[in-house]
């Protein structure tokens, strides 16, 4: 059993700006549930106790109000200095992880359980992490997605916004070993700014063991701009909204 989550959520949401105002991201409410929500209750629901959940100083307290509405374990932890992208987000996080094993997510990501219990399933203690990764994706722009490189036996070659050549898109769900962190605080050490996909990519050079695996097709979906927005209330996205809270147990009113 995995027992803990780290949620990176201190995206400023540029592309929604529009929309959104000057709100951040996880607020942005589908269907009256803030995006933070979906990825939360979803791992709340194969028995995640502990989040912890790094958000921007500034909307630190509108955070934890949502947060104890949904009846959750909790810590937040306030990042004061959100241009230095996502990778400066994890590495925040490294104090307050306990487990040997974790699951981290993204806030503006939307999936099915059944992509948890894949990578539950896939955990045999071997790997450093393992990246939720779909070959087949359906519910997103792929142009606008992370891509991942793999080999024949799914370990990952590369990963990143811009590859050209690329077998699976990542999904924005990982199950990690703690021993990453020191892959984030060596990045730390050297760069200003550095994503998620830096520290994945450093620790392949550094022959940590990272795979992919491959959920096909699944019912899973991003919010990165307004038209992603629109597709989740009338377009094809609101098809995985409407599985995942089916799966949650609530309505669409």
């Amino acid at each position: 059993m995995i027992s803990e989550a780290v949620v990176l959520a201190g995206g400023v949401g540029t592309r929604l700006r529009e929309y959104t105002k000057h709100k951040p991201k996880w607020m942005v409410k589908i269907f009256d549930r803030p995006l933070i929500f979906y990825p939360v209750m979803t791992l709340k629901s194969v028995g995640v106790k502990k989040f912890v959940v790094v958000v921007s100083e500034k909307w630190r307290n509108e955070m934890e109000v949502h947060l104890k509405s949904l009846n959750i374990e909790f810590i937040t932890v306030p990042n004061d200095a959100v241009e230095k992208e996502n990778g400066y987000s994890f590495f925040l996080s490294k104090n307050y992880v306990s487990s040997e094993y974790f699951f981290l997510t993204m806030s503006d990501h939307i999936y099915s359980v059944e992509m948890v219990k894949a990578l539950l399933k896939h955990n045999a203690g071997k790997d450093d992490v393992l990246i939720c990764g779909d070959s087949d994706p359906r519910y997103i722009n792929v142009a606008e997605a992370t891509k991942i490189l793999t080999d024949q036996e799914k370990r990952v070659l590369i990963i990143g916004k811009g590859l050209d050549n690329f077998t699976h898109i990542d999904t924005g769900l990982f199950l990690i070993r703690r021993k990453l962190f020191k892959v984030a605080e060596m990045l730390n050490s050297e760069k200003e700014a550095f994503s998620f996909s830096d520290i994945i990519n450093r620790a392949i050079k550094l022959n940590y063991a990272i795979r992919v695996v491959d959920v096909a097709g699944s019912m899973w979906t991003e919010i990165d701009t307004v038209q992603d927005l629109m597709e989740a209330f009338e377009g094809k996205r609101r098809d995985v909204v409407e599985i995942v809270l089916k799966e949650l147990g609530v309505k669409i009113v």
